[in-house]
């Protein structure tokens, strides 16, 4: 495989993994935070980053170390950031996909008129 693209991989996964925590898990976990009464809203969107780009790291890191035991990788920032910004557009574009047409067959309630 190229290793442009094996490069890429550990950030590719990165922004998968940070867009999904952000689409699936940050609302629910700003408002738990917001109802303790110990944070205002920007407290809790601040830790919600840091716990959505803390796990994706953790789950970048060690994809990029099993890989790099196998083969020697290219660091460049130009890289990081491609990566980054390829997994978010992929889960972006899924759901895209997923609200066009997928939920908008399982419930007529979401479907646009």
């Amino acid at each position: 495989m190229n290793i442009v693209v094996l490069s890429l991989i550990s950030t590719i996964v990165f922004g998968i993994v940070d867009a999904l925590f952000f689409i699936l898990f940050a609302e629910t976990l700003q408002d738990r935070l917001f109802k303790l009464k110990l944070f205002d809203m920007t407290m809790a969107e601040l830790l919600t980053t840091a716990l959505s780009t803390g796990v994706a790291l953790l789950v970048a890191s060690f994809v990029h170390v099993s890989i790099e035991e196998q083969v020697y990788l290219i660091k460049h920032p130009l890289l990081d950031v491609s990566g980054l910004i390829t997994g978010t557009l992929i889960v972006l574009f899924v759901y895209l996909f997923y609200v066009r047409t997928i939920r908008c067959m399982l419930f007529k309630k979401f479907c646009k008129k």
